[in-house]
């Protein structure tokens, strides 16, 4: 028995002391592999810092896109935009054993069905219109497509180059996908504009430290004059210095005030016609518009921070003047999105009139006279909305960021810091304990004197009152 007993305890020895020495061996790999990885990595950022990228020059360069059909109209496949995209260290594949290393990649956003499976070729032009092909490395939905008939995709394909090749690269004009269910795509494919930076002397340059704000799709029924105002110059006076508006249907009066903020140089206006899919894509694709945004901000405008907000929702820095000193001062280099929990307000509750100046000409600002509130604050990524870092975003969800690029993390802001503001029309547990929180009236020595020149700017023969309702176009 004591000799069974000592081959027992042997054998465990023998077993426990193979464990531990495979699991060596793999801690080892997994170190060599990831130390061999990063090697990679930065051998090909010095190799792409030694070359001269130079974009298109011969074309105008608007920076506005529109969707448009791929191939034939009845299958509803769409396209919207294209951008350059200098992380190798995001893409899965940067060498290929034919085509060489890889100095970037164009990102694709298009409406496709949610269960495509056709393998993607991405067609570039050059200016001089010739033609050079890359097969997709990724092709698939983003996130939060709700399991709807179609969905919106990122297509990613890589730019290569040999290790011969001369040091300056002619980077291509325009983008086409083509694949085999399609065969008018296929035979006659549709080409899009690849967006770079409006000045390519930034596109290996530190980010500049601007809050954009991206702002969901516009709709004429439910969008006021008034309330368009008062989200502009709030969240100027919360630090944002830049706007992205895409704009399903307009009024004559939005169309009016985004053009006189774009004149200021703080606003673009993209269109946004999916009209066609309101019924077999989830929330209008929205996560479409969402990531061409952040994309936008990146890729063109080098802007660091961008928000994901609606247009009834305020950001609202609690222990800050601002949200982009907020940023400045909180932001250690290492956080991909910072998650602002959800409190909500009712529209509809009676308005607090205290506050309002005499000289005031628009009286009926939402962030001054709604202060009563829910005392719950909603879960993290329950209607949360967020203030990504653009350079660490690779896929952003409606819900929350999928996937940053290597080394970042989501950061959830306590309730102490910051909060987002929701002020809805439908009450939201209506019978539970609600508290008045006068915050946003912080701000309103500014906002109501701003207001008030924007619209007299803009309603003159109205003596300066911005509509409260929308109005037809």
């Amino acid at each position: 028995m004591l000799v069974q007993d000592n081959q027992r305890v042997q054998y465990m020895y023998f077993l426990l002391s193979g464990i531990v020495a495979s699991s060596l061996l793999i801690l080892a790999y997994v170190a060599l592999s990831t130390r061999a990885n990063e090697n990679l990595q930065n051998d090909i950022k010095s190799m792409q810092l030694s070359l001269d990228l130079i974009k298109p020059t011969s074309l105008v360069w608007s920076y506005n896109n529109t969707w448009r059909n791929l191939g034939h109209g009845w299958m509803r496949h769409k396209i919207y935009s294209a951008y350059f995209d200098r992380r190798v260290e995001i893409l899965d594949y940067p060498i290929d054993a034919t085509l060489g290393i890889a100095i970037g990649s164009v990102r694709i956003f298009a409406i496709l069905p949610l269960y495509f499976r056709d393998e993607i070729a991405c067609i570039f032009r050059g200016e001089d219109f010739s033609l050079t092909k890359s097969m997709a490395q990724t092709t698939k939905p983003l996130q939060d497509h709700n399991d709807s008939t179609f969905a919106a995709y990122a297509i990613v394909c890589p730019l290569y180059r040999q290790m011969n090749e001369s040091l300056v690269i002619r980077l291509p004009h325009a983008v086409a996908i083509k694949y085999k269910s399609n065969s008018l795509n296929k035979d006659s494919p549709t080409f899009v504009p690849i967006s770079y930076p409006r000045d390519m002397n930034q596109l290996f340059a530190k980010s500049k430290p601007i809050l954009s704000i991206c702002v969901a799709p516009l709709q004429a029924n439910t969008t006021t004059a008034l309330g368009l105002v008062e989200f502009i110059e709030m969240y100027r006076l919360l630090g944002a210095g830049h706007f992205y508006f895409y704009a399903a249907t307009y009024t004559k009066e939005v169309t009016d005030i985004l053009s006189y903020y774009r004149k200021l140089g703080f606003v673009d206006t993209l269109h946004w016609n999916l009209g066609d899919h309101q019924l077999d894509l989830y929330m209008g694709g929205s996560v479409a518009q969402i990531n061409d945004c952040i994309y936008r901000a990146m890729s063109v405008d080098n802007f660091r921070y961008t928000a994901i907000v609606g247009l009834d929702e305020y950001l609202m820095p609690l222990k800050h003047n601002s949200l982009l000193r907020f940023m400045l001062q909180c932001d250690e280099g290492l956080t991909a999105s910072y998650v602002f929990r959800n409190v909500f307000f009712y529209k509809k509750d009676r308005s607090d009139s205290f506050s309002i100046p005499e000289r005031a000409t628009n009286r009926l600002l939402i962030t001054q006279t709604k202060v009563k509130r829910s005392l719950e604050i909603m879960p993290a990524f329950t209607n949360s909305r967020f203030i990504v870092n653009t350079h660490a975003s690779v896929e952003m969800g409606t819900k929350r960021l999928w996937r940053a690029a290597p080394g970042y993390t989501d950061h959830v802001l306590s309730p102490t810091v910051g909060l987002l503001f929701h002020y809805r029309n439908h009450c939201i547990n209506c019978r539970s304990v609600m508290l008045i929180d006068y915050t946003a009236r912080r701000f309103g020595s500014l906002l109501w004197d701003r207001v008030d020149n924007a619209c007299l700017q803009l309603f003159l023969k109205d003596k300066g009152v911005c509509p409260t309702k929308p109005t037809p176009s």
